[in-house]
């Protein structure tokens, strides 16, 4: 077997939690009891777990002159206990710090960058002096069942690989681990959610406010993707129609399905921070000259997206032409 997840130099996942105090030192807690977050060496105050035992009870103890956050945040080393395909082609599940180092030692198609398999960041809460914001991301789709095949040769740019074999063996501690920061957040009255600025919009489907989904298929669509938004750009229904009439002329290959996309990233627009509901609205009762779509121009099309920065709304032509 070959490794077929990829590293980026952005965020492919991303939760965020509302927490209290406590519910950060729980958090400590559960990412070594899953084996997804083990601190291993924080260098600026001398700790080395083969020599002080574990982070957490560091952490619960305190370090002199420091807060909590000031712990957390520190410069630090973490292991995450994935499977992979060794450079033999080998399957193995070990405690590794550097993913990108892992994929650039094996047989690969994609990009990689050293990166922690699952970094996590905490923060002041904005509006709360009392609570804090957690962070969990990765940057490596490796926690997936379908990973992003796009770098392959010959692929289209919504292609997915197949990781099941790799996904069903780490993924559940993942999912186990985000089950308990949800569980401490909700005892305080705060919550787990997906990120959407740092979560990319075509593994969504693969995703909820608590985890990963390992039992999704592959939707096997190829979306045609149309900008809208700026200068001289189509309004959103003008960019959706043009890239149905793309659909019209060079269809997708069997067996794949038709979708099209319209998206932006000029996040100051209204729709920014709009909701699925909202989105929808703007596409059934348009404010602009364009009429609403047609069941006659999304013929042949499975799926409607409209994507705004990373935010992507999913839609069924039933919804729009209904």
């Amino acid at each position: 077997m070959r490794n077929r997840w990829t590293v980026e130099k952005e965020p492919v996942l991303g939760w965020l939690a509302r927490l209290s105090e406590r519910g950060l030192r729980e958090v400590v807690r559960l990412g070594e009891e899953t084996a997804v977050y083990r601190v291993v060496e924080v260098p600026w105050f001398g700790y080395d777990r083969a020599a002080h035992g574990s982070f957490a009870n560091v952490f619960d103890a305190g370090v002199p002159g420091r807060e909590p956050l000031d712990l957390f945040q520190a410069t630090c080393r973490v292991t995450s206990r994935v499977a992979y395909a060794d450079p033999g082609g080998r399957l193995v599940e070990d405690d590794v710090t550097n993913i990108g180092a892992v994929l650039a030692a094996a047989p690969h198609a994609g990009p990689h960058t050293g990166r922690n398999p699952l970094d996590l960041s905490a923060f002041p809460a904005l509006d709360s002096a009392q609570e804090i914001d957690l962070m969990i991301e990765s940057y490596s789709d490796v926690w997936l069942p379908w990973c992003s095949a796009q770098y392959e040769q010959g692929a289209h740019l919504d292609d997915l690989a197949d990781n099941r074999e790799l996904a069903r063996r780490h993924t559940p501690r993942l999912n186990e681990f985000l089950a308990g920061v949800a569980e401490s957040a909700e005892r305080t009255g705060g919550a787990l959610e997906i990120s959407p600025d740092n979560t990319s919009p075509e593994f969504g489907f693969q995703l909820h406010d608590h985890g990963v989904r390992l039992d999704v298929d592959n939707p096997l669509e190829r979306s045609v993707y149309q900008r809208f938004g700026g200068r001289d750009d189509p309004d959103l229904l003008g960019a959706l129609r043009r890239a149905a009439e793309k659909v019209r002329r060079t269809p997708p290959p069997a067996p794949y399905r038709a979708a099209v996309c319209a998206w932006t990233d000029h996040v100051g627009r209204q729709l920014y921070e709009a909701d699925r509901v909202a989105v929808l609205a703007a596409l059934r009762r348009p404010d602009t000259a364009s009429a609403p779509l047609s069941r006659d121009e999304l013929a042949g099309i499975s799926t409607v997206w409209v994507q705004i920065y990373r935010r992507r709304h999913r839609f069924a032509v039933d919804e729009l032409t209904g």
